[in-house]
């Protein structure tokens, strides 16, 4: 040969999917052999495939089906290794007679990167005389001939021998049954008994005496359509069986053909158009589609192995060769999936009214911010049928992100063009219409959010009451995460609205931190929560202010605690003790402390005058509980709180329930969740 084999067999790289390349390609060869047999009728065209077992597979949890292949042998009546085929077979990279067939000469090296050998006997017809050739062909020794001699054996018989995997990577993968094999050959070699040039081909293991004849699996496949299409400058080919669902498979599938040879993995045509995600439904029976694609496009982009293509999968205007365009798998992926359209026009109807149905369910019942879209079918179409409910979110976001784009957009052009008449006039008034409806759609989603962070802390009432969690701190984390302030936590973060619509828009609020962390009164006291709103409260770090000291405008601190043997009280069942016990020490603190000594900056203002409020949360207040603080100078709302009124100190303190809190939220909010989830 021109080139050392074994320098072109180290070249050659396969990859587990790949295991029955080998097989593949002497099978096809056979095919080709045979269709050049001119006289011999096609009902006696046979090809005999013969598998060989080694060991059991190391990996026996993956692969414990069958042995591995330890070797094949390949059996046809065709043309034969005649002087030609011989020649051209001893030469790298020829095909010579073969070129009309797709042979590129590079598959009898993909063979020998997987077995050791090749032994091919072959008896043939040449110039009217009968001829026995036998040689080898391994990567040492490259081809050698062992017998040429004139045959009495007046028949076409070829057998081509592959000996000894010698592939350790790959050695596992080959432990396949028969009947693997034989369905993923069939696959392979589909496009030959679509164009009715198969011959009859038997898979037999002698080992076991047992034989699949690939014909008959063809059986179960029909030829449903066969459609024509150009794309630019080349044109493409697509046939389409439809086979019977019988096993666990889900998707309709594009096998791409070059040189009558199906290239690479087949793709689910579902990730192609979203509208074949289901199964066609005919007659009571389901079925699936395989889309089998040719082309000289395809042909001339094959790796020489015929395990993948050159072809670019994202379409890119860059994408040049020679100044022309290259095509792209997504763009022939698309026009395959259009050219289906037609042919299944009822099956793709009813996909999208069901994925419609399925779509607009999704916005009543989760998404109900995206309400406007269910009567506006040129936006559903948008969405892809059958995705998750996450990519159905996504969707809808990033359209409603686009719209309203676009309409800010187009009301900043008025605005800057100043072009002032009734006209324009009346379509500002339809745009800034608009711009309301996505607005109001924030606020719906901003809603939305705070129905779910409800329903959390109802949750956690109730797992509470069933003793499976320590609801002070849970409850505390909902509201504000514990050991921070308001430097560490945005607005959409914390939830202190479930306490008061107030507090939402505190300027300072700090969880669980220790008082002198953030003033420098000496206080090591810890309060659940501490709010104020002025700008100016403290000279810290994180100091809104543009002053480093000042007046409080008002002070509020939050105690979350229960009752029994986790509350405060130092006896279990012991209710006679004050709700201000909790709190006043925080206040007391904030007002009498001293300063710390080394403190750099100005004092923090805080006086009897200034208007503090003390809020106590319990799980529930025992009645024993209630009456001692009531006849400590407690008072009782028509709504079930306790308060108390310090009036030298300008203090007022509230006690009530987590039930009582949630109960009050929900009541707030009902007028808006009633309209936004009305059906």
């Amino acid at each position: 040969m021109d080139l050392p084999v074994a320098n072109i067999v180290s070249e050659i790289d396969l990859k587990p999917n790949d295991v029955l390349l080998p097989l593949y390609e002497v099978v096809v060869n056979s095919i080709i052999s045979l269709m050049q047999a001119k006289d011999l009728k096609s009902e006696n065209k046979k090809i005999q495939i013969q598998i060989f077992r080694g060991d059991k597979p190391l990996n026996t949890d993956l692969f414990s089906h069958s042995n591995t292949i330890s070797s094949i042998k390949v059996i046809d009546n065709g043309e034969g290794f005649t002087d030609l085929n011989y020649s051209s077979y001893k030469t790298a990279y020829s095909s010579k007679n073969k070129k009309e067939f797709g042979c590129k000469g590079i598959g009898r090296f993909t063979v020998l990167a997987t077995f050791e050998k090749i032994i091919v006997k072959s008896n043939y017809l040449e110039n009217k005389k009968w001829k026995y050739r036998e040689f080898s062909f391994d990567s040492p020794n490259e081809v050698q001939p062992i017998d040429l001699i004139d045959s009495t054996d007046a028949k076409s018989k070829t057998t081509v021998e592959l000996l000894n995997w010698n592939n350790n990577e790959l050695r596992d993968y080959t432990a396949l049954t028969l009947e693997d094999i034989a369905e993923q050959l069939m696959q392979h070699c589909l496009i030959y008994y679509l164009c009715e040039d198969l011959p009859s081909i038997e898979i037999y293991e002698p080992n076991e005496n047992k034989s699949i004849n690939l014909n008959d699996l063809y059986d179960n496949v029909s030829k449903d359509a066969e459609k024509e299409f150009p794309i630019g400058k080349y044109n493409f080919r697509c046939f389409v069986t439809k086979k019977i669902k019988k096993s666990s498979r889900k998707n309709h599938y594009i096998y791409f053909c070059a040189n009558s040879r199906i290239v690479g993995s087949p793709k689910s045509l579902s990730t192609v158009d979203t509208l074949f995600a289901y199964p066609i439904n005919e007659n009571g029976k389901q079925y699936l589609l395989d889309v089998y694609v040719v082309s000289d496009y395809l042909n001339k982009g094959v790796y020489p192995t015929r395990n993948g293509f050159s072809i670019p999968q994202e379409k890119d205007i860059n994408n040049l060769f020679n100044g022309h365009k290259v095509l792209s798998f997504d763009e022939i992926e698309e026009e395959v999936a259009k050219s289906l359209y037609d042919e299944y026009e009822s099956y793709i109807i009813e996909n999208k009214e069901k994925s419609t149905k399925e779509l607009i369910d999704y916005i009543r019942k989760n998404s109900p911010q995206f309400k406007r879209y269910i009567n506006r079918p040129e936006i559903l179409n948008k969405i892809p049928a059958n995705i998750s409910d996450e990519k159905k979110e996504e969707y809808l976001y990033k359209i409603a992100y686009q719209e309203r784009k676009q309409i800010d957009s187009q009301i900043q052009n008025f605005i800057s063009n100043k072009n002032i008449n009734e006209e324009t006039i009346q379509t500002i008034k339809e745009e800034l219409k608009e711009k309301a409806i996505y607005d109001s759609d924030n606020l719906a989603d901003y809603m939305f959010r705070r129905k779910a962070v409800i329903d959390v802390f109802n949750k956690f009432l109730d797992a509470d009451e069933k003793g499976d969690y320590k609801l002070e701190k849970d409850i505390h984390n909902l509201i504000f995460p514990t050991g921070l302030t308001n430097e560490n936590v945005d607005y959409e973060t914390h939830n202190l609205w479930l306490l008061d619509e107030r507090f939402a828009t505190y300027k300072f609020v700090a969880s669980d931190k220790t008082i002198t962390s953030f003033t420098q009164k000496k206080s090591s006291k810890e309060p659940d929560l501490t709010m104020t709103e002025t700008l100016d409260m403290f000279n810290h770090h994180f100091s809104f202010a543009p002053k480093s000291a000042g007046e409080l405008s008002s002070l509020v601190i939050f105690e979350f605690k229960r009752p029994g043997d986790t509350a405060w009280q130092k006896k279990k069942n012991d209710y006679q003790w004050e709700f201000s016990d909790l709190l006043m020490k925080y206040f007391d603190d904030f007002i009498y402390s001293p300063d710390k000594k080394n403190y750099k900056g100005n004092h923090v203002v805080i006086d009897k005058s200034t208007p503090k409020y003390g809020y106590l949360i319990m799980d529930v207040i025992p009645p024993q509980l209630a009456d001692y603080n009531i006849d400590k100078g407690f008072g009782k709302t028509p709504f079930g709180t306790y308060y108390k009124l310090f009036d030298k100190l300008n203090l007022h303190l509230e006690v009530f329930t987590f039930r009582t809190l949630i109960e009050a939220v929900e009541k707030r909010h009902t007028p808006f969740f009633d309209k936004l989830f009305q059906k």
